[in-house]
C-alpha cells in the first residue's frame, strides 16, 4: 500500500470530516474563481468601454466628421425591415415627385472648368501691347490698307496692397478783434467722433472685422499692419476695441432684445480659456450664443465667466416662447422655472447618441434607432417650410417612442445604448414638442452652426485676455455673426455704423441693423456667398431626395 492510501482515515466519520473540508475547500476556490471572473469581466467592460473611447477620440481627431447614416438595403434581412428605412406611406409624400422632377445642381470640380468671370465691380486698368517696328514685316509698314488696332485675348487678375493714409483735418476759423479789446472766433463744427483715437472709421472697422470675421490675432493684425508702414500696437488694438465695444453696446443690445422676442430661440455655449492673472494660469469662461428665428434674424453672443445658471438667466430674462437647446441642466431648469418658457429637445444631440455607438459597436438596434432618425429627417426635408399639417412625423415619432421604451426595458443598466435612450425618454415631452408648432426645426444645428464662428477664432487666438476681452468679443461677434447671417461686407457695414452711430439718435438706431441696413447698402451684399450656400442646400436636397428613391430591384 502506498503513502497516499497509507494517509487515508479509516473511521467513517474521519472520511466525512475530509469530505466536509474537500467541499469547502472547492467552495472557496469556486467563490475565487467567481470574483476573479468578475473582475476580468469589470476590467473587461473597461477595456471595452476605453476602447470606444478611444476610437472616438480617434475619430474626432483624424476621422470623418460627417454623422451620415445609409441604410444598405442588401442588408435588410439582418433587421427589422417595417422599422428602418420603411418606405411606406408615413414617411413619404407627395412633394417627393417634385423633388425628383428637378435637376440636381452640378457640384464644381477641377476638370472641365469653364472661363473665370470677374465681377463688374471690381476696377479695371488697360495694358496695352504694342508691336516693335522690327518685328513688323517689311510689306506691312507701310501698306495703307493694313489695319492695326489692339484685339483683347485674356484678362488677369492683380492685387495692391491696401493703402494707410493719414487725412489731416482743417477746420475754418473766422477772427475779428473787437474794439472793446475783445476776439470773436467762430470754428466749422467737425464731425463728432465714435471714440477718441487718433484712427478713423475706416482703420476701425478693418480692425473690428480683422479680429472677429477673419479671425486675426492681435499681433497677427500688428505684423500686417507694420509691412503697410504703420505700426499699432497689440495693446492700442485692444484699447481702441474695448472702446468702440461700449461705443456700439445701444446697437447690440437692440439686437438681444430683438432676437428675445423671438417665437423659437435657440441657444448653445461653448468654452473659453482666460488668463486668470495668477499662476494657476487659465481659467475657463464661456460664450453663449442666442439665435433668433426668421423674424428677428440676429445671432447674439453672451460672455459669463462660469457655466452657472446666473449667466443665461440675465441675458434670457423676458424671453417667451420655445427654447431649443441641449439637454444642459441649466436650461432646463430656466424653462421649470419659468412657465412662458418651453424648452425644445434637440434630435440632433440625441442621433448623435446612437450614432457614436453605432461607430464603435454597430448592432441591430442601434442601427434600427438610426433608421428611425433617417426618416424623421427626410420627412423633415421634404415637409420644410410647411405646417404641421403636413409634416406627418407623429405616427413615426410615437412608434419610436415606444420602440425606446420596450429597449430601455431590455439594456443592462451601465450599458450606453440604454444611457443613450435614457437621454430621450426622460425629456420625451421636449422632443416631441417639435411636433406642435411648425416654426419648430427638428434639431438645433443652426445654433450649434452659429456658436462654431466663434470656435474657429478661438483656434487662432487661444484666449481672452481678462473679462473685459470677453464682453468685447461677445459684442463684436454678434455684430459680424448677425452681417455672415445675411451675407454682409462686415467691413463695409462696421464703416458705416461707426461713421453715423455718433450722431444717430436712439430711436433711428434699427436703421443700423444688418438686415435692414443691407436693404439700403444691396451693393455691399456677398453675393457669391449667398449663391454658393444656395445651391449647397440645393445640392444637399437633391441627393437626400435621390437617396429616397428606391433602388431598381436587380434581375
Amino acid at each position: 500500500m502506498d503513502a497516499f492510501d497509507v494517509n487515508l482515515p479509516r473511521d467513517i466519520d474521519a472520511c466525512h470530516e475530509l469530505i466536509l473540508e474537500l467541499d469547502r475547500e472547492r467552495r472557496r476556490q469556486a467563490a475565487v474563481i467567481a470574483q476573479q471572473q468578475e473582475t476580468i469581466a469589470q476590467q473587461q467592460e473597461t477595456i471595452d468601454r476605453l476602447q470606444s473611447d478611444v476610437d472616438l477620440l480617434k475619430r474626432t481627431l483624424y476621422g470623418r466628421r460627417r454623422e451620415r447614416f445609409v441604410d444598405d438595403s442588401q442588408q435588410g434581412l439582418l433587421f427589422d425591415s417595417t422599422i428602418v428605412g420603411a418606405d411606406d406611406d408615413s414617411g413619404s409624400g407627395d412633394d417627393e415627385e417634385s423633388d425628383d422632377d428637378e435637376p440636381s445642381p452640378e457640384r464644381r470640380t477641377s476638370k472641365g472648368r469653364g472661363r473665370r468671370l470677374f465681377p463688374d465691380l471690381l476696377p479695371r486698368k488697360t495694358v496695352r501691347h504694342e508691336l516693335d517696328e522690327q518685328e513688323v514685316p517689311e510689306e506691312l509698314r507701310n501698306d495703307p490698307t493694313a489695319r492695326r488696332f489692339f484685339k483683347k485675348t485674356s484678362e488677369q487678375l492683380e492685387f495692391t496692397p491696401a493703402s494707410i493714409h493719414v487725412i489731416e483735418h482743417y477746420q475754418e476759423v473766422i477772427v475779428r478783434d473787437e474794439a472793446s479789446g475783445e476776439t470773436t472766433i467762430v470754428s466749422a463744427t467737425k464731425p463728432p467722433q465714435l471714440i477718441d483715437a487718433y484712427a478713423g472709421p475706416g482703420f476701425w472697422a478693418h480692425l473690428t472685422a480683422s479680429r472677429f470675421a477673419d479671425h486675426l490675432p492681435y499681433y497677427r493684425q500688428e505684423d500686417i499692419l507694420s509691412r503697410h508702414g504703420c505700426r499699432i500696437g497689440r495693446g492700442t488694438q485692444q484699447r481702441w476695441l474695448f472702446a468702440l465695444a461700449l461705443a456700439v453696446a445701444p446697437l447690440v443690445e437692440l439686437m438681444r432684445r430683438l432676437a428675445l422676442q423671438s417665437e423659437v430661440l435657440g441657444c448653445d455655449e461653448t468654452p473659453v480659456k482666460m488668463l486668470a492673472g495668477e499662476p494657476s494660469g487659465c481659467t475657463k469662461t464661456y460664450l453663449w450664443s442666442t439665435v433668433g428665428d426668421n423674424a428677428h434674424p440676429y445671432d447674439c453672443f453672451h460672455f459669463t465667466p462660469d457655466r452657472s445658471r446666473a449667466g443665461p438667466e440675465q441675458f434670457l430674462a423676458g424671453f417667451q416662447g420655445y427654447l431649443q437647446s441641449d439637454a444642459y441642466t441649466c436650461y432646463e431648469r430656466i424653462a421649470a422655472a419659468d412657465d412662458q418658457i418651453v424648452p425644445v429637445g434637440c434630435w440632433a444631440h440625441a442621433r448623435r447618441k446612437f450614432e457614436e455607438i453605432h461607430f464603435s459597436a454597430p448592432s441591430v438596434r442601434t442601427h434600427t434607432a438610426l433608421g428611425y432618425f433617417q426618416r424623421l429627417y427626410d420627412i423633415e426635408d421634404r415637409a420644410r417650410d410647411s405646417s404641421v399639417s403636413q409634416r406627418g412625423a407623429k405616427p413615426i415619432v410615437t412608434e419610436f417612442h415606444q420602440w425606446l421604451l420596450e429597449q430601455h426595458e431590455r439594456e443592462l443598466p451601465k450599458s450606453k445604448l440604454r444611457a443613450a435612450i435614457a437621454y430621450m425618454t426622460n425629456r420625451w415631452q421636449s422632443f416631441a414638442c417639435y411636433l406642435d408648432h411648425g416654426a419648430i426645426p427638428i434639431d438645433n444645428n443652426r445654433t450649434e452652426a452659429a456658436l462654431k464662428y466663434a470656435v474657429l477664432g478661438r483656434k487662432a487666438w487661444l484666449f481672452f485676455g481678462n473679462s473685459q476681452g470677453g464682453e468685447t468679443a461677445a459684442t463684436f461677434f454678434t455684430l459680424t455673426k448677425s452681417c455672415n447671417r445675411h451675407h454682409v461686407d462686415p467691413f463695409a457695414y462696421l464703416r458705416d455704423v461707426y461713421t453715423r452711430l455718433p450722431s444717430t439718435p436712439a430711436s433711428d438706431l434699427p436703421s443700423l441693423l444688418p438686415d435692414r441696413w443691407i436693404d439700403e447698402h444691396p451693393q455691399h451684399r456677398l453675393q457669391e456667398r449667398a449663391d454658393e450656400a444656395r445651391q449647397r442646400a440645393d445640392r444637399k436636397r437633391a441627393r437626400r431626395a435621390q437617396r429616397r428613391v428606391p433602388a431598381a430591384t436587380p434581375r
